[in-house]
Order: C-alpha cells, then sequence, then structure tokens
C-alpha cells in the first residue's frame, strides 16, 4: 500500500511538472529571472498545503463528553474490542499534523449510535487563506473508508463551494452521476464519481488519492487551458463524509455493532504550489491587518496575493498568467515623467499596442500617456500647460484653442472672452447684448457703450443712449464733426433750430493763377508791406523790411458774414526763406465783432514752415483742442464769424524773412449752389418778437433794447404810453403827441407840466412860467419853477443844495458862495446829506472810507482812500482764529498791506492755515506740532483737523508709532502680518520679531508644526509612542557605524601601516577584493530598483497625506477667518447707520435754523419797508446800494446807462445852442416831475398795508422839495462842457432815484424770493443728502448682501470641508474627546448667526428710526413752505400793483410745490428702502437655515467617514514603513562609493610609492581589525535586510495616525 502511495504522488507530481513544461522539476522553486535578467515563468516550490493547518470537523468524538466506541477486527463470531473517546483525544487537529508510526493520531466521529449515518454529513474543511494550485489530495483512514463522500472546493473566500470529486459504490443512486474515471474535452472542469475507494476493506489504513488533472485529456496543454488553470485553483477544501461502510449487521440495532461504525482519519495531505500564477518563486507568511496568511512574493512588476494584478504603475500591456514561452511580465507605463500611477486600457491596447493610461498626471497633463495637457489647459511652446481660464460666463466651452484664446458668445471678446465686445454690453451667459451706438453720434465715430449700463459713449454735443440725438440747444448731427452736432447760434435769442434748407458746401479759394487776387500784407503794428506776386510759382510773397512779423489779409470776399464757415476749414500753402522759424501765438488772427481770435501756427498737428512748401490747415472752433486764444465760447466764437473784418496768416518767422502764400481755401456754405448739402447752416426757430433766418430781426410792434444795440439784443414791445402808435425798430423811439417828449413818450414836454404815463391826451398842460421856463407841481395847487442856478435850491433859490456848503445870505455869519463838498469822490453822489451844508464837512463817507474828506480807510479795512473811481479800501480778511489780538469785532490788519499778525505756527497772509507739519488751527493757540513718527509714517505731514498723520501699510495710531493688532516689524516698509496659527498659538498677536506664541509641544514662527517626537496638533501635540524612539535609535546607531567606518578609512589614508614588499600587493588586493564585494552589496541595496527608490515614491504619497491634512487646518482657519470678516462687516453697518442717524439729525437741524433764520430775516425786511417814517435820506442810501448791486448783474441796467450815455452826447450837442439846451435841461425837469409824481403814486399803493401812512407821505414830500430846489439851482450859463455832461449824467440818475426807490418795495420782496429760492436751493442739497442717503443705504445693502455672500461661501466651504471631516473621522475616533469639543467649539462659532441676525434686526429698526427722522425733515420742509406761503403772502401785499412781481410769487409757489413732491419722494425712497431691508432680513433667515443645515451635516460627519478614513490609514502605513526603510536603509550613494573606490586608488598609489616596508607588519594587523570589522558590518547589513522582511510588522505595531514630519537623515 505504502509503495503504492508513493508512486501515486510521484506520477501525479510528473504528471503536473510536464504539464507545466518547465525545467524545473521536483519540488522546488524556480527563479523568475534567468541568469541575463531576462523574465521566465517561475513557480514556489512543491508542499504539502494542509500541513499542521487547523482542519474544521462538524462533528467529533468526546466533544459532548466521553463515548464508546468499537473496533471492527473483520473477524466474524469475534467479540470487538471497545474503547472510550475522551473529548480532545481524536480533534481535527490530529488529520494535518506529522504521521509518527510509533504514536498514530488520528480524528474520529461519533458512532452510528449518535446517529452518524445517511442522511446525517460529517464535514472537514480546510482553509488556506489564499489560492493554491492544487495537484492532489490524499486522505488516510484509520477506519474503514466511507460508502459515499466527496471532495468540493471554493476559489474565492465568498465563493460557493464546487464538487472535485466523488466516492460513492452507488454513485447513481446517491450522487445520481454515472460511475467514471475519465472525462471528455469540454467537460473538464465536471467532477467525475468513482466506486474505486469505496470497498470496506481494508478496515484500517485504508488511502484514497485525488489527482486533480487525473482523466482530464487537456492536462498536457495546461499552459493553453483556463479551464483548467481555474479546476486547480482553491482556497479552501471540504471533505463531506456521507455513508458509513457497514458489513450489514446494524440492522438488527445491536448497540456495539453500532458503535463499531465510525469515521476515523490519520492524516490529510493536499499536494499544491502557491497559486502566483508564474510570477513569483516563493510564498511567504503576512500578518498583514491582523491575521496570518500566505501570500506571493510577486516579481514581474506584479502584485496582489496570487500576482493576479500589475503593480500599479505597470499597466502597459494585459496582466496575464506566465507560461513557459512568455513570461508575462507586467510592463511599465510611458506617463513623459508627469504621472507614476496608470491602469490598463483595454481599447487603448487593442489601438497602439500600450495598454497603459496614466492617471493623476501632474503639470496639468492629460491623456493616456499624459502627452497633451488636460481639459481646459493649453500648451505653451516650451511644453508647459497653461490654464485656459476661460470666463465661464463668456465662453462657448472652457477650453481654448493652442494660443490660449477662448470661444467667445456672441458679443463677448478678449482672450479669456471675459468682458464685452466693443458696441456690447450686459455680459451674461447668453452674451452681450448690442448697444446699437449710432456712429455719427458716438465718440470718435466708434460705436462703443458703458459695457455694464448700455448707455453709449457719446460726442461732446450729443446724448440719448444710442448716441443718436443731439442735446438741446444743437443740431444737425454729423458724421463728420467730431462734436456730433453744432450749436444753435440764433443770436442768443433761441436754443431750438434745424437745418437750413438750400445751402450746399462751397470753398472761397485763392490759386493766385493769374494775380495776388487783392491779398495785402502788413506788419505786425499795421504798417502796409507790399504784396509781390510770383508768377512762375503762381503765389503771393512777402519780405519783412526788419525785425518786425509780416501778415498777409485776404481781401474782402473771404471776410463778412462767414458763420458758415464754423467748425470748417481754413487751409493754406505756406513756405518762407529760412528754416529755422520762430513762431508765436498770433501767427493766425481773426478779427471780427469787435473782438480777435489768435493762434499759433504748429497747433493742430501742423508743422513748422520752412523753406519747402507745406499745407496748413486750422478749424474754426472755440473748443480747446484746437488752440484758439482766448477761448470763447460758441456764441462768442460764432459772432466773429457774423462779421469776420480780417483774417491774417502770419508770412515772416525771421528777420527780413521771405513769405510765400498759396492756396488760400476757406470751407463755407452759399445758397443756391450746386454740391454737397450743407447742413451745418442753422434755421432758428424764433420766439415771440423776433424774426429773421437767425432771429436776428425784431418783429413788427417790437424794438431792440437798448436802441441800435444790434441784433445780439433783446427784443422788447414798443411803449409809447398811449401818445403815439409806432416807433423805430432799432432806435424805439416814439413819434410823440399830445405835448409829451422821450423816448416812450413818458415825459411831458418843456413848458408842460403832469403825468404823461396817464395815458390821455390831456395829461401834460402848460406851466406858464417866464420865458416857457420848466417847472414842477408841488401841490394841486402850487406850481414851483424849477430854473436855479446850480448848488442852489429853494423856492427863492436862497440856500445851498444838497452836496454843496455855504451861507449865501449870511443867516450863520458872513455871506459865503455854495461850493460843491469836497469828500474826494468817496460819497454817494445821488445820496441826500452827503455833508454839513455850512462847513462842509464829509457826513456820509462811503467805500469803506472816512475822515473830514473821507480820505483815509475806515478801521478793519486797509488800501488808498484816494485812488478813483471808489477808492481802495478792502475789508481785513485775517481769520479770527489763527490772528493775534482778534476781539471779534471788526479784524484789524496793516492799513497799508492787510497783512494779518498770525499765532504760532499759523501762516498765510490771512493766518487761515498751519504750517506743514502742524495742524489743529482751531483750538486758538496756535497750531500743534505733529510728531509723525519718522518710521511709522511717509512723512511728517498730518490731516489739519485731525492731526492724523499718513501711517505706512500695517502701521496705526495718530502718529504712526506702532503696529496694528496683529501685525509685527515696525519698520519704514510698514508691518507685517503676524499670520500666526489659530490651533497652535495660544494667542494670535505675535512679538516685535513675529514669533507667534505657541502651545507646549509645538514650535515654528507661526506655531504651525508640532516638535518632534510629537503630533496631533488638534489635541496639543501629544507625545508619539516609544516605538519613534526605538525605531530613531536604531537609524542613529546604524549611521554612527557608517560614520565609523569613515573614520577607520580616514584613518587608513592618514596614517597607513607599512608591511612587507612581498604580503603587500597580496593583501592590498584582498582588501580590494572586500571593498568591491562591499561595494557590489550597498549598490545592489541602493540601486534603480531597490527600496531607497521606492522611499522616494512613497514618501511623495506621504507629503500629498500631509499637505491634505495642512489643507484641513487651512480651510479651518478660513471658516473663522470669514466669521471675523462677518463680525466686521456687520461692525461697519452699525457706524453707517449712526452715521446716517446723524446726518439726518443734521439736516433736520439745519432746516430748522435756515427756516427760522428766513422768516426773521423776511419779518425783518417787510418791517424796513414799512419804516418810511424815516428821513429819505436813508431810503436814498439804501436805494444807492441797491443800484450798485444790481449794476454788475442786471442787464436792463447796463442799458440804461448806455442810453445816459446817448443822452449825455445829445447834451453836449445841445450845448452848441443856448435855446436848445435849455429846453433840455426843461425836459429833465419835466421828467423829474413825472418821477416825483410815479413815486407818490407807488407811495400811496403802500399805505393799504403801512401803519404811518400819513408820516410817510409828509416825508416823502418834504425829500421831494428838496430835490425840486435841487434840480432848480442848475447852471445853464456856464457852457463847460465835461462839468455839463457830468451833470446830465447825474440829472440823469437822479431822474432815475426816485423810480429805483419805487422798486425798493420790488426789492425787497424780490430779496424775501431770492431768500425763499435759496431755502428751496437748500431743500433740493437736502434731497440731494437724502439721494446720498440712499445711495448710503443701497450700498449698506450691497454690503449686506456680500456679507451674505461670505456666509454662503462659508457654508460652502464647511460643505467642502464636511467631507474632509467625513473621510478623516474614522481615522480620529480614538481621539473622541477632542473632537467633539471641536465640534461644540464649531458650533458656537455658528451660533454667532443668531448675534449677525440680531445686529440686522437692530439695522432695520435704525433705518426705521431714520425713516421717522426723514419724515419729520419732510414735515418741516412743510411748515417751511407754509411760512414760504405766508412770506409770499406779504411780497404780494408789498407790491400789489406790480404784475411781474406777482408772477414770480407764482413762480416761487411753483418751485415751493416742486419741493413738496420731491420730499414726497424721499419719503418713498426710504420706504423702498425699509423694503429692502425686510426682504434682506428674509435672505438672512433663509442663510441662517442653511447654516442650520450645515451644522445638522456636521453633526452627521462622525457617521459617514469610513471609506477615506481607510485610505488615510493605508497611506500613513506606507509613510510608516518607508520611514523605518529609510532608517534601516545604508546611507551611501553611488557617487560617495565611487569616490571612496577613487580614494582607494590613490591610496594605494601612494602607498606603493611610499615604499613603507618597515610598517607592514603593523599594516597587516590593522587590516585584519577592519577586516573584522568589515565583515561585521556586512552581518549588520545581512541583519538589516532581514529586519526589512519584518518591517510590516514594526508599521503595524505603530499607532495610527502618528507620522513624522522632520527627517531622522539628511
Amino acid at each position: 500500500m505504502n509503495i503504492f502511495i508513493k508512486t501515486f504522488i510521484i506520477v501525479i507530481t510528473i504528471n503536473y511538472s510536464s504539464s507545466q513544461e518547465t525545467s524545473a522539476l521536483g519540488t522546488k522553486g524556480t527563479k523568475c529571472y534567468d541568469n541575463f535578467r531576462r523574465p521566465q515563468r517561475c513557480i514556489p516550490e512543491f508542499e504539502n498545503a494542509a500541513f499542521n493547518l487547523l482542519m474544521e470537523a462538524t462533528n467529533t468524538c468526546g466533544e459532548n463528553g466521553p463515548i464508546e466506541y468499537c473496533v471492527q477486527t473483520g473477524v466474524t463470531g469475534i467479540r470487538k474490542s471497545c474503547e472510550v473517546c475522551y473529548p480532545n483525544q481524536h480533534h481535527a487537529r490530529y488529520l494535518t499534523d506529522v504521521i509518527q508510526p510509533d504514536n498514530p493520531t488520528w480524528w474520529q466521529s461519533e458512532t452510528m449510535r449518535e446517529g452518524i449515518q445517511w442522511p446525517n454529513q460529517v464535514n472537514l474543511t480546510l482553509r488556506f487563506g489564499k489560492a493554491f494550485d492544487i495537484t492532489y489530495v490524499r486522505l488516510l483512514f484509520f477506519s474503514p473508508r466511507p460508502e459515499s463522500f466527496f471532495i468540493s472546493k471554493k476559489t474565492t473566500k465568498d465563493g460557493p463551494w464546487i464538487p472535485y470529486q466523488f466516492y460513492s459504490a452507488t454513485c447513481r443512486d446517491t450522487y445520481g452521476l454515472p460511475d467514471m474515471t475519465t472525462t471528455t474535452r469540454g467537460e473538464e472542469t465536471r467532477a467525475l464519481c468513482t466506486s474505486e475507494y469505496s470497498d470496506i476493506s481494508p478496515l484500517k489504513g485504508g488511502n484514497v488519492a485525488f489527482g486533480t488533472l487525473e482523466g482530464r485529456p487537456s492536462a498536457y496543454n495546461f499552459d493553453t487551458s483556463p479551464e483548467l488553470h481555474e479546476w486547480v485553483t482553491a482556497t479552501e477544501i471540504r471533505i463531506t463524509l456521507d455513508r458509513l461502510n457497514t458489513f450489514g449487521d446494524e440492522v438488527f440495532g445491536d448497540e456495539q455493532v453500532l458503535r463499531s461504525y465510525f469515521y476515523a482519519i490519520a492524516d490529510v495531505a493536499v499536494g499544491a504550489r502557491c497559486k502566483c500564477n508564474g510570477h513569483a518563486s516563493e510564498c511567504i507568511t503576512s500578518t498583514g491587518e491582523g491575521i496570518s496568511r500566505r501570500v506571493c512574493k510577486c516579481e514581474h512588476n506584479t502584485a496582489g496575493p496570487d500576482c493576479n494584478e500589475c503593480l500599479p504603475f505597470y499597466n502597459d500591456a494585459p496582466w496575464h498568467r506566465a507560461t513557459a514561452r512568455n513570461a508575462h511580465e507586467c510592463k511599465q507605463c510611458n506617463c513623459n515623467g508627469f504621472s507614476n500611477k496608470c491602469y490598463f486600457d483595454e481599447k487603448l491596447y487593442e489601438q497602439t499596442g500600450h495598454g497603459g493610461h496614466c492617471i493623476d498626471c501632474t503639470a496639468n497633463r492629460d491623456g493616456p500617456n499624459c502627452e497633451h495637457c488636460r481639459e481646459n489647459y493649453y500648451m505653451r511652446e516650451d511644453g508647459y500647460c497653461i490654464a485656459c481660464d476661460c470666463n465661464p460666463t463668456g465662453s462657448h466651452s472652457l477650453q481654448c484653442n493652442r494660443e490660449g484664446k477662448c470661444q467667445c458668445k456672441p458679443g463677448i471678446t478678449g482672450d479669456k472672452c471675459d468682458h464685452c465686445a466693443v458696441n456690447h454690453y450686459d455680459f451674461t451667459s447668453q452674451g452681450c447684448n448690442s448697444c446699437e451706438c449710432l456712429d455719427r453720434g458716438s465718440a470718435y465715430n466708434e460705436p462703443n457703450c458703458d459695457a455694464y449700463t448700455g448707455v453709449c459713449h457719446c460726442k461732446e454735443n450729443v446724448e440719448g443712449k444710442q448716441c443718436s440725438e443731439c442735446k438741446p440747444g444743437f443740431f444737425n448731427l454729423d458724421f463728420d464733426n467730431d462734436f456730433g452736432c453744432t450749436p444753435c447760434f440764433c443770436y442768443g435769442h433761441s436754443s431750438e433750430c434745424n437745418s437750413a434748407l438750400g445751402f450746399s458746401k462751397y470753398f472761397l479759394e485763392s490759386s493766385f493763377a493769374k494775380s495776388s487776387e487783392r491779398w495785402s500784407a502788413e506788419d505786425e503794428y499795421g504798417r502796409p508791406i507790399k504784396v509781390k506776386y510770383e508768377g512762375v510759382g503762381q503765389n503771393i510773397a512777402a519780405q519783412s523790411l526788419g525785425q518786425e512779423s509780416v501778415y498777409f489779409l485776404a481781401p474782402d470776399r473771404f471776410l463778412g458774414d462767414q458763420r458758415a464757415s464754423y467748425n470748417q476749414l481754413l487751409e493754406f500753402s505756406l513756405t518762407i526763406s529760412d528754416n529755422r522759424p520762430s513762431p508765436t501765438a498770433t501767427d493766425i488772427i481773426l478779427e471780427g465783432s469787435g473782438a480777435t481770435v489768435t493762434n499759433t501756427i504748429f497747433a493742430q498737428q501742423n508743422k513748422l514752415p520752412t523753406i519747402e512748401n507745406q499745407v496748413y490747415k486750422f478749424r474754426l472752433h472755440e473748443h480747446p483742442n484746437y488752440g484758439w486764444q482766448p477761448r470763447l465760447s460758441a456764441r462768442a466764437f460764432i459772432s466773429i464769424l457774423t462779421n469776420l473784418t480780417a483774417i491774417k496768416i502770419r508770412g515772416t518767422y525771421s528777420p527780413q524773412g521771405v513769405g510765400y502764400l498759396d492756396d488760400v481755401k476757406l470751407e463755407t456754405a452759399l445758397r443756391g449752389v450746386a454740391g454737397e448739402p450743407a447742413l451745418w447752416v442753422e434755421s432758428c426757430n424764433c420766439p415771440t418778437g423776433y424774426v429773421g433766418q437767425f432771429c436776428e430781426s425784431c418783429a413788427p410792434g417790437f424794438r431792440h433794447s437798448p436802441a441800435l444795440g444790434g441784433p445780439f439784443k433783446p427784443c422788447i414791445p414798443c411803449d409809447c404810453n398811449n401818445h403815439a402808435s409806432i416807433c423805430d425798430s432799432e432806435t424805439g423811439r416814439c413819434i410823440c403827441q399830445h405835448n409829451t417828449a422821450g423816448e416812450n413818450c413818458e415825459f411831458c414836454a418843456r413848458g408842460y407840466y403832469g403825468n404823461a404815463l396817464g395815458g390821455t391826451p390831456s395829461d401834460c398842460l402848460p406851466c406858464g412860467c417866464p420865458n416857457g421856463g420848466p417847472c414842477i407841481q408841488v401841490d394841486e395847487d402850487i406850481i414851483m419853477c424849477t430854473e436855479c442856478p446850480v448848488g442852489y435850491t429853494g423856492h427863492r433859490c436862497d440856500s445851498c443844495s444838497d452836496g454843496y456848503f455855504g451861507d449865501p445870505t449870511g443867516q450863520f455869519g458872513p455871506m459865503s458862495p455854495c461850493e460843491i463838498c469836497a469828500c474826494n469822490s468817496n460819497i454817494d453822489s445821488n445820496g441826500i446829506g452827503n455833508c454839513n451844508s455850512t462847513t462842509g464837512e464829509c457826513l456820509k463817507c462811503i467805500y469803506n472810507t472816512g475822515g473830514p474828506d473821507c480820505g483815509v480807510c475806515l478801521p478793519g479795512y486797509y488800501g488808498n482812500a484816494l485812488v478813483l473811481p471808489k477808492g481802495d479800501c478792502k475789508p481785513c480778511q485775517c481769520y479770527h482764529v489763527g490772528t493775534v489780538g482778534y476781539d471779534f469785532g471788526a479784524p484789524i490788519c496793516d492799513q497799508s498791506t492787510g497783512a494779518c499778525s498770525c499765532k504760532s505756527h499759523v501762516v498765510g497772509r490771512n493766518c487761515d492755515h498751519c504750517e506743514e507739519g502742524y495742524y489743529n488751527l482751531q483750538s486758538g493757540e496756535g497750531c500743534h506740532s505733529c510728531n509723525c513718527d519718522p518710521i511709522g509714517s511717509y512723512n511728517q505731514s498730518c490731516n489739519s483737523n485731525t492731526g492724523q498723520c499718513y501711517c505706512r501699510p500695517g502701521v496705526t495710531g495718530l502718529r504712526c508709532d506702532h503696529c496694528e493688532a496683529r501685525k509685527y516689524g515696525f519698520s519704514t516698509e510698514g508691518c507685517k502680518d503676524c499670520l500666526c496659527d489659530s490651533i497652535g498659538s495660544k494667542d494670535l498677536q505675535c512679538d516685535a520679531s513675529g514669533q507667534c506664541p505657541c502651545l507646549d509641544n509645538v514650535e515654528g514662527r507661526r506655531c504651525d508644526r508640532c516638535k518632534e517626537n510629537k503630533y496631533d496638533r488638534q489635541r496639543g501635540c501629544i507625545d508619539c509612542p516609544d516605538c519613534y524612539n526605538l525605531v530613531q535609535n536604531a537609524a542613529r546607531s546604524h549611521n554612527n557605524k557608517l560614520n565609523r567606518l569613515n573614520e577607520i578609512l580616514d584613518e587608513i589614508e592618514r596614517h597607513p601601516t607599512v608591511i612587507s614588499d612581498d604580503k603587500f600587493p597580496e593583501e592590498l588586493s584582498k582588501v580590494t577584493g572586500d571593498i568591491e564585494d562591499f561595494y557590489q552589496i550597498v549598490k545592489n541595496a541602493t540601486g534603480e530598483y531597490s527600496i531607497v527608490q521606492k522611499v522616494f515614491d512613497i514618501q511623495k504619497r506621504g507629503k500629498d497625506v500631509s499637505r491634505t491634512l495642512s489643507e484641513v487646518d487651512e480651510n479651518v482657519y478660513v471658516i473663522n477667518d470669514k466669521n471675523y470678516q462677518v463680525e466686521i462687516n456687520i461692525d461697519h453697518i452699525d457706524n453707517l447707520l449712526e452715521e446716517a442717524e446723524v446726518k439726518l439729525s443734521d439736516i433736520e437741524t439745519a432746516i430748522n435754523t435756515q427756516l427760522k433764520t428766513s422768516l426773521e430775516n423776511a419779518w425783518k425786511r417787510s418791517q424796513v419797508v414799512g419804516q418810511q417814517s424815516e428821513k429819505m435820506t436813508k431810503i436814498a442810501q439804501e436805494a444807492r446800494e441797491l443800484v450798485d448791486g444790481l449794476d454788475d448783474k442786471a442787464e436792463t441796467l447796463v442799458a440804461k446807462s448806455k442810453e445816459a450815455k446817448n443822452k449825455s452826447i445829445d447834451a453836449y450837442e445841445i450845448a452848441k445852442n443856448a435855446n436848445a439846451k435849455q429846453s433840455q435841461i426843461n425836459e429833465e425837469a419835466r421828467q423829474i416831475r413825472h418821477d416825483l409824481l410815479n413815486t407818490e403814486v407807488k407811495l400811496n399803493k403802500t399805505r393799504d398795508w403801512t401803519r404811518d401812512v400819513s408820516n410817510r407821505s409828509i416825508a416823502a414830500k418834504n425829500n421831494a422839495l428838496n430835490l425840486l430846489n435841487e434840480v432848480k439851482n442848475l447852471d445853464v450859463t456856464q457852457i463847460d462842457i465835461p462839468k455839463l455832461k457830468k451833470q446830465s449824467a447825474d440829472l440823469q440818475k437822479e431822474a432815475h432815484r426816485l423810480e429805483n426807490k419805487t422798486r425798493d418795495l420790488y426789492h425787497n420782496s424780490e430779496n424775501l424770493r431770492k431768500a425763499v429760492t435759496e431755502k428751496n436751493e437748500y431743500g433740493k442739497q437736502l434731497m440731494q443728502k437724502a439721494y446720498e442717503q440712499q445711495y448710503e443705504t443701497d450700498d449698506l445693502l450691497n454690503e449686506i448682501h456680500q456679507t451674505k455672500e461670505s456666509v454662503d461661501n462659508a457654508i460652502n466651504s464647511w460643505n467642502k470641508i464636511l467631507n474632509e471631516t467625513e473621510n478623516i473621522y474614522k481615522d480620529l475616533k480614538d481621539f473622541d474627546t477632542e473632537t467633539q469639543k471641536s465640534k461644540q467649539e464649531a458650533e458656537e462659532a455658528l451660533r454667532t448667526i443668531n448675534e449677525i441676525e440680531a445686529i440686522i434686526v437692530d439695522t432695520l429698526r435704525k433705518t426705521y428710526e431714520a425713516q421717522q427722522t426723514l419724515t419729520e425733515a419732510t414735515t418741516n420742509a412743510d411748515s417751511a413752505l407754509q411760512n414760504a406761503i405766508h412770506a409770499d403772502n406779504l411780497a404780494k401785499n408789498a407790491s400789489q400793483g406790480a404784475k411781474k412781481i406777482k408772477m414770480e410769487a407764482e413762480l416761487l409757489l411753483q418751485n415751493t410745490t416742486d419741493l413738496i413732491d420731491q420730499a414726497g419722494d424721499m419719503q418713498d425712497k426710504v420706504t423702498e428702502t425699509e423694503d429692502k431691508l425686510e426682504d434682506l432680513l428674509q435672505l438672512t433667515g433663509t442663510n441662517i437655515s442653511l447654516i442650520n443645515e450645515a451644522k445638522d451635516k456636521v453633526g452627521r460627519a462622525g457617521k459617514d467617514t469610513d471609506e477615506t478614513s481607510k485610505v488615510i490609514m493605508e497611506l500613513l502605513k506606507d509613510v510608516d514603513r518607508i520611514m523605518t526603510e529609510i532608517k534601516n536603509s545604508p546611507d551611501l550613494s553611488d557617487d560617495e562609493l565611487n569616490k571612496l573606490e577613487e580614494e582607494l586608488m590613490t591610496a594605494e598609489k601612494v602607498l606603493k610609492d611610499a615604499k613603507l616596508e618597515e610598517k607592514l607588519v603593523d599594516l597587516q594587523n590593522e587590516h585584519q581589525t577592519q577586516a573584522d570589522l568589515i565583515d561585521q558590518y556586512k552581518l549588520d547589513i545581512s541583519r538589516l535586510q532581514k529586519e526589512v522582511q519584518n518591517i510590516e510588522e514594526i508599521v503595524r505595531a505603530l499607532p495610527d495616525g502618528c507620522f513624522r514630519k522632520v527627517e531622522l537623515e539628511p
């Protein structure tokens, strides 16, 4: 039997080996590489895979207590010997132990008596722990072999049981299979059933041997049969015992018989090899994951427990089982150096023959071989992949072309499609919309618009969203007009005009083809210069006789009305005789309408003239770009062209130079000529009273005012007071009747009296004065003649007139004639009581003068009081705060220079500002020094009000003397951010050097890393386990030994030992050989495929893990920082609302103050109007001041002054004839009488609302009499023409004085109207401030939206971190306490959102208060309206008869109504702002919901982190494994070994040259010592190599999460 078993095993082995077709027969494994390092199929050694593996038995005797069993003897009639089976006596472990014939052991089941028989099965299961290639299964029975049993297997741990072989004497009955021992092709993996081993004999020691390939036809082609590969593969073997073999005596139920039937097996053997698919020569034991199991030691770049896959970076070819012909070595992927990861791509392999598809390409690469850039990147010429950065909104695709340009959507442009194209706007995901700008109205004729609003960029005179309309006052939108439209001229009478029809473009030209064409020349002083006609060159020339410049003058056809040349070109050609011209500002001169504009020859991009002929072009337009001086308005510039009197072109530019002029062209327009339409010529829409194309004439019934003023003057209706029916349209003079005279028949003729303004034929009656002299009606029954000499007055001309002094009757002493008062012209010549009528002392000095003769300036004024015509006394301008000795009265300064005396460090002529480096002028104590820190500030200056210095970045403080919070490094560069790590720092504030205060066991400037042998900053950098110290100590010991070896070698070189010459070569050769062996060992250990290289590869992964953890920390920091920013934004919102509240309060106060002041002023003025009981002198003085104020503002008074001038000229002419002059004086007297009557009428009208009407009328009458006497004293005998002109002007002014007096009420009401207008303007300012407040509120709303966006970003960051938190949670589950603490801190941070909500609610409340304040302001505005209406009523009562004042009051009422509407609009906008804030509050509530959702997600994070934690644990294990390999690897590189070899060779040469024979013996001894050390080092290397094999156990012993950041070796 034993011989049979051995023979079977040998046969099976030979069959299996031959089927494998390997040269290595027997049980030993074969190498995976031949001697030439070529890959070949390799197999592990053949073994009994069941040896010492514990089989699992479903039934074992003795398990339930001792049982009795009997042994079959095979002899009938002999009593069976029975024994007892005790627990563990026949355990299943005896199935696979060592067979000892002297001490047999076996497994045994319970007996048939205990129910062991069909259909009850007994299963014996053998689990290998990995896949094996099964050759045979042998069973050695200690009992009779079963009648029926079968063997089954599993090919995977979780796979089903697959039948392997059935044994039964009744195959078909028991298992439904035929009894056969071979199978056919196609069914080679079918389990067979045989009865060969089912006989009851032998009763003991029977064998059952199952060969996996026996009876399989394809066994001899095993390599090519995947079915048989799978057939021989098994991870578990199960033997199922179904039916016992019996003699049939069990039917009698004899217990002793039943106890004799049981299963007993002495040995189970499984001949097999580790399944390594031909890629490993041995299997080793692995204890990974806490389980001891067998794994293949894979080669051929394969991996996996069965070498069933390629290494991660060796997937260029598909994995295959190695065969005898092809080892199918896994090939390295080609990633062009941009990746170390790939996978096998079958489709790619079919297409290219290379299946390695790279993943995780670096440098932004992509593709199977990282050969091109990844999506949305492009490759530059230098091979680098750069991000396309295509704008996702503006691009069709995020992928760009080879040039980095993106494919833009319609209307979008830019390499990155990040902005709208020209003439497009509204950047959206649909592209940009066309602005549709009109080209002729767009700036530079290039359609373009604002990219956000779509508003086009128009030319200067064009408006409209599409630049399609002219601005008001402009016309003719023209493509060739740089300004778009031409301004309406219309002589200033209309701003509405259109293009005139019938005009065509025309050129006034002078080509000088035959003559000079009437061109002339003159020098700069106006002296004529001869013009020479050059027939050959067909031009004209002029020469300078000296240093003066010569100008060419255009003939008349270029002059006159050339307004059609506005904005057109003046063109000419010019040549001079010298290349060194000297241009001036007056090279081109245009004169007309009494004005002149000039330009330099090189303006408008023209060149300087030279000896070469050059063309010059000048555009006739007032824009500063064209250089015409002085700068004029469009109206003034066109005014010159309407009456162009001269065009002067400078011809010479050097002394005695010659200039040549040719081809002069002036672009203009004419009516009725053929050519291009000239649409720039205007046709005005004239208002009432004007006619003509340009509104240059008055309509019938109207006249220019003033007379003969020309077309620029306004047209007013003819006014003849019903004494004439027609007037001259230019002079306006009426043809008077009914004994009237004057331009408007407003006076009675000389010798008549009455009121010509009555409008009836009987208005003027004869005076009856001698010689037809003039008179005046004093009372109803009194007529007074007015022929007194100049300076005399009174009924009898017996007193001096006002402005004269003397005593003609001797009433106060000796008689003296009346003389004019000498007051240096510093009195009001129209005033009354300017001097003492007896002594001549000046009483009413004006122009801030004083003294008896008004010859000095008053205190508080400075200058020269004698300067004509009004003195030069100006008020001192001293600023009271900065002036020394200022007593809050009139400012006192030097009366000559006006210089003020300044306080300390106050400068300026008026002491109104601080010196540089000083501030706080308002202190009243002078200016204080800024004291800016020279290091922290940019300079020594500061804000003049607050004293705040201008600090460098990061520096703060009033003096810029210290760093801001969380900054350091106070220097001239400013301060830097501390950037303290929030986890590892005690405080976020660092010291002066930037060092943050670190927690214990934390280090780094920012406190951002743990100290050596510390880890987990979240828990305070706790100590790593002692295992790290063991590893570190081992590495240091290893390095110390290496250093010792280097010291020995250095000692050899420095102190060589001399030995005898005959042994030296031998010993040296031996040393060299040992070193060479040592070098090869080290080189093999550090070669291309060494552990060191793998260390570097996995070290990168470790760095990635560290980087990931750092990013987690950084994200947490970012969350905290964003929460901090949210708090800052909320604080800023509070500040803005507080400022808004203060501003609204200031507005309310200002409105109340201004309105109160306005009402007081209105009331005071109304009181002044009523105080007519004072002297007429005061009234005249006020009237004079009002006249002076209106003199500069009212164009009407200017016109009247010109009329006065014309009248004085007329008086001069009349002076030639005394009679005519007498008549003129009488006419003036009648005019004065008319003024008095008019004054009396208007004073009577004031009686309706004054209290003391009687007193005022008497005072007016008395003053009128005084004025009458003054007029009567006019001197008609003297013919002093200048004096007469002055007197005539004075009479004219005196004539208008009372008229001005009557307008006093109008002026007062006008002032009141102006005051109300000012309040209206102030109300507009209030509206503007309200708009600004609205804008600020909108900005606040935007900031709150930004805050919302920040919160949303924080939520997104939290969601992003959520996955990382889930990945880390399981890895940190041992530190649950710390995690819970961090979670609480996170929840506390999230709870700040409630504070944000509270702040926003408070913001809403403050905004509502602001609205209430604004509502109160509106109420105040309404009150101001009521007060204004009241003031308007007063004004109406004061000027009830003035229709013009009534119209202005109605306009004031309309303006005030507009103020009400604007205030209502402002209230509506505030309401709208409140609605926006309510919406914002709702959005904030939504944010809170999102935040609560984020909190819930964080709370659930701990339940979803298993998957990523496994990856991190695996990476950490790889890192720890690599670190241990680093520590146990030799610290010698190839370069160092080569250098060592070279140094040894050098040492050898030195030794030979030294011939140190006498020290040979010592050298031999030393060499022996060194050899021992080298041997010891070899032993250490061998030991380290063994330790490398056990490195996984060390890694497994290390705690999860503990890793080093500091390398132990350089």
